[in-house]
């Protein structure tokens, strides 16, 4: 049997086309079951053999002038591929220091009438405490005063929480927080988003605090922080379009400047 120099395990042969062990290994995920496995490699092998056994009929039967043809086409595809992926590389590199928080805030700041809610947005905190948990009493007076050392006192002992959501610095919109306080009817997830406020619940499993620590409604100006992300996305495709009309140009020029490139 023919093998690999690693001595993989050689599968299948189609003309002078060789398909190994690794190569399936490599295409396909880990199957459910043998008779699964069977099935979906023997496809993949057959359809392997009739693209190479396809490629060398063409060979043989298509004109010089085709394949000529054909291999140029190629060769363009390869290198449009290379050189695509090769402008994005860069773009991407260079776009680390153009996506600093000063770039950002400056271009919020010069914009930010042109962002504008289009729903409610929230900060919130809560807690779930078990009903039968000895230190409730402390845990609700230091949630409700929330300094830092309140802060870190609870969270050292979240491992006592059924649950709990503290990062109150957080915009979120109303479907996020319906959906994070599914322990709440409709009826009390209205009242709690109504204002900034405490708001407390129990029933027969825990204790649920809360606190909506801040509200901005629709049409109001978008925080930065929840805005941060379309920015990102403005500044690249900004800065997409100016580098794609300079660099295949300063390719260009580097090389003739390098001796790299030069016209006879």
């Amino acid at each position: 049997m023919i093998q690999s120099s690693n001595q993989d395990r050689l599968i299948a042969r189609a003309e002078n086309h060789y398909l190994y062990l690794s190569d399936i290994e490599a295409y396909f995920e880990p199957f459910n079951s043998e008779e699964d496995s069977l099935i979906k490699v023997r496809s993949y092998i057959n359809d392997w053999a009739r693209q190479k056994l396809m490629y060398e009929k063409s060979l043989i039967n298509l004109s010089p002038e085709k394949i000529s043809e054909l291999n140029e086409m190629v060769s363009d595809y390869e290198n449009m591929l290379f050189s695509n992926a090769y402008r994005e590389f860069v773009l991407k590199s260079t776009m680390d220091s153009v996506l600093k928080i000063d770039y950002i805030q400056d271009f919020y700041e010069a914009n930010k009438l042109n962002f504008r809610l289009k729903e409610a947005v929230y900060k919130v905190r809560y807690i779930i405490i078990p009903l039968n948990n000895v230190d409730s009493r402390e845990i609700t007076k230091r949630f409700k005063r929330f300094q830092d050392q309140d802060m870190m006192f609870i969270d050292s002992l979240s491992f006592q929480l059924s649950n709990y959501f503290l990062s109150d610095s957080i915009w979120i919109n109303e479907n996020q927080i319906r959906d994070q306080l599914y322990f709440l009817t409709e009826r009390q997830q209205d009242r709690f988003l109504k204002s900034p406020n405490y708001y407390e619940v129990k029933d027969s499993l825990a204790l649920y605090l809360l606190q909506l620590v801040d509200r901005l409604d629709r049409g109001n100006v978008v925080p930065l922080s929840y805005a941060r992300k379309t920015i990102e996305n403005i500044i690249f495709n900004k800065r997409k379009i100016e580098f794609l009309k300079s660099f295949d140009n300063d390719i260009l020029q580097d090389a003739i400047k390098t001796k790299k490139f030069e016209t006879y």
